[in-house]
């Protein structure tokens, strides 16, 4: 299992922008064959910052998901929501298998 914790930090007159866009790319993802999980948190203490949590089987299918549209429309858009940069950490995922 391929997994990645995204960190958004959004401006703060973006946030329901950001929410508007990245359902899109939530709602298509978890349609996806080789999704597993697609979390979108949100930081209690810090409204603005956001945390993606996705789990796909394989690398084959994070690949296929970085393809879509709506993850395409998702990362295209972002860019002039965020107030610095997505910060990106991939872990493999152990349990459950």
């Amino acid at each position: 299992m391929n997994v990645t914790l995204v960190e958004i930090n959004i401006k703060p007159e973006r946030v329901d922008e950001f929410l508007e866009v990245f359902r899109a790319n939530h709602e298509g993802a978890i349609q996806e064959p080789g999704n597993l999980r697609f979390d979108v948190l949100q930081d209690p203490r810090v409204k603005t910052r956001f945390f993606i949590y996705e789990a796909y089987k394989d690398e084959e299918a994070v690949l296929a998901h970085k393809q879509t549209p709506h993850y395409l429309a998702c990362v295209e858009k972002l860019e002039e929501l965020m107030s610095e940069p997505r910060k990106k950490r991939s872990f493999v995922g152990l349990l459950p298998e």
